[in-house]
């Protein structure tokens, strides 16, 4: 069922001018985020550059669905779950006072490890 979504997604976006092109690059503009939202973690990017890694990896994760990239997908998806829980941890460690600050990882954890496990059974059932 989700390959029939993949293929009309990728007929949808071959229509576009710009996001064609991209098509081909899709696990690397998600790894590349990736990359940059775990060094995003350690240091203060800004709000600006944080917001547009955010939309330049769920991009990526559009991009590698249009592509049936499950594999890219189970990477970067399990990425982001790694860095929520980073960002979790820290969040504890650093500040246990406000536990308000603690739900973002957590929802994040949650959505993201959600989608990951979602992904990791499409791999293993295509091996």
């Amino acid at each position: 069922m989700i390959e029939n979504v993949s293929g009309e997604l990728k007929k949808y976006l071959e229509g576009k001018p710009v996001i064609s092109v991209l098509l081909s690059f899709g696990a690397i503009i998600l790894y590349v985020a990736l990359g940059i939202m775990l060094i995003g973690t350690f240091t203060f990017l800004g709000g600006f550059i944080s917001t547009l890694i955010q939309y330049v990896f769920y991009l990526g994760i559009i991009l590698c669905l249009a592509n049936a990239d499950f594999q890219a997908l189970l990477i970067g998806l399990g990425g982001r779950t790694l860095i929520a829980l980073i960002a979790l941890i820290m969040t504890i460690a650093s500040d246990l006072r406000e536990y308000l600050n603690w739900w973002d990882p957590i929802f994040a954890l949650l959505i993201f490890g959600f989608f990951t496990y979602l992904a990791y059974k499409k791999v293993a059932r295509k091996a």
